[in-house]
């Protein structure tokens, strides 16, 4: 086939079904962005946060969804849209959007040693022997002209005593006013407990939910867009009330089960040859093995009368 009798794809698509199969089904493995409303919704406020004027009294974000919604790579889309290169006798990058992962012990040094980890310092133990801690990372991210630091797994807090809790809360509070930084927090919707002893902070943060798939028309638009970026040689009839039901109610909407059981009948259509994903295809008991909706989801439709 040529690229023209492969019009169901979009253009920038068509060549990679003119590739064999094993390339295809590398494309097909590889990350990619499929915008939905949910998403433009977050990257919105995370654009308002960013935007803010610098102030002692910074407003925060806390993004809380379930495990497999995508929040990651949300936070990572925008850090990559907020990052500026400047190019002169030699390539000096700043980081104005700063994302680090929640250290498991959250106690002070460990977190700072995650903050210096993420903006590619090396460890404090290692770096200016004497200088104060906390001088150390206020200086460097001074220099990378930082606005905002986004904590992936804040939930992790909850692992600590509630005395290591507010120890750490207030190590966030002192750090967002001594740097006149926004902070976005991100994590489970267990998150939010772990503002309830710091009142001061708590009211600083908006809270934002990224919630799961319901069948509808966002959904099989999602569906539609995240098939066409497949390399499929055949249209993949999947825009059917039933389609989105299955889906659903296999994944609890949770978007990596979504897109996972959708690329692995891809990949398995182009090992047999039907070139195309329809309801058939997502029946296949191999398409769903180890994907299973979290619990908590499970229980919350239950209750709903979804599930």
């Amino acid at each position: 086939m040529r690229d023209a009798e492969w019009s169901h794809l979009p253009e920038d698509v068509r060549p990679l079904a003119a590739l064999d199969a094993e390339q295809r089904i590398a494309h097909i493995r590889a990350k990619r962005w499929v915008d939905y409303p949910h998403a433009a919704r977050v990257l919105g406020r995370l654009e308002e946060i960013y935007a803010q004027p610098r102030s002692e009294r910074m407003e925060n974000l806390l993004l809380i969804g379930q495990s497999g919604m995508g929040k990651t790579t949300l936070i990572r889309k925008f850090e990559r849209q907020s990052s500026v290169v400047i190019k002169g006798v030699g390539t000096f990058r700043l980081q104005p959007v700063v994302v680090m992962l929640m250290p498991h012990d959250p106690t002070g040094p460990r977190f700072f040693s995650q903050l210096l980890k993420a903006v590619g310092v090396p460890p404090i133990d290692t770096f200016e022997v004497g200088a104060p801690r906390e001088s150390t990372v206020l200086r460097v991210l001074a220099e990378l002209q930082t606005k905002v630091i986004v904590i992936d797994e804040l939930n992790s807090v909850l692992a600590a005593s509630p005395r290591q809790q507010r120890r750490f809360l207030q190590l966030l509070r002192w750090l967002s006013n001594e740097l006149r930084v926004a902070l976005v927090g991100v994590g489970v919707p267990e998150t939010r407990h772990a503002l309830l002893s710091d009142d001061q902070l708590r009211s600083r943060f908006m809270n934002l939910d990224l919630p799961e798939w319901e069948e509808g028309a966002e959904l099989t638009r999602f569906v539609t867009r995240l098939i066409w970026s497949l390399p499929l040689r055949g249209p993949s009839p999947i825009d059917s009330p039933r389609v989105m039901q299955l889906l659903v109610g296999r994944t609890g909407g949770i978007t990596l089960g979504i897109c996972k059981a959708i690329e692995r009948a891809a990949i398995a259509a182009i090992r047999s040859g039907a070139e195309r994903v329809d309801y058939g295809a997502l029946q296949s008991q191999e398409v769903w093995d180890g994907l299973e909706p979290p619990p908590a989801t499970v229980r919350r439709r239950q209750r709903s009368g979804r599930g």
